[in-house]
């Protein structure tokens, strides 16, 4: 989901503290993070109202705020990096993979 960078480096714990969480409560509200449609779905409408009876109306909102925190502390990351850094990592990311898949 997010590159590893100068800035998030300093707490990646954090991010994943953060992630951990998001994938706890999405369920519990409903959302398949699988899907980008079913996420973008829950980003743009009010999910207090479209959802059932039985899911927490503030759990959601709560999900809501910390999927917009990660998704622009992703945003910040990448501009913090630049054209030239996002492609050294998206190299160093083919790398990975490529050790992965051939051990």
């Amino acid at each position: 989901m997010i590159l590893a960078t100068p800035t998030t480096n300093r707490h990646p714990e954090d991010m994943q503290a953060l992630r951990r969480l998001i994938a706890e409560l999405a369920p519990q509200c409903g959302v398949d993070l699988g899907k980008r449609a079913a996420v973008r779905h829950f980003l743009d409408h009010d999910s207090a109202t479209s959802r059932g009876e039985s899911i927490d109306p503030q759990l959601c909102q709560e999900l809501r705020a910390m999927l917009i925190l990660l998704y622009r502390l992703e945003a910040s990351s990448s501009e913090d990096l630049g054209v030239d850094g996002l492609a050294r990592l998206w190299r160093q990311h083919g790398e990975i993979l490529a050790r992965f898949h051939a051990g």
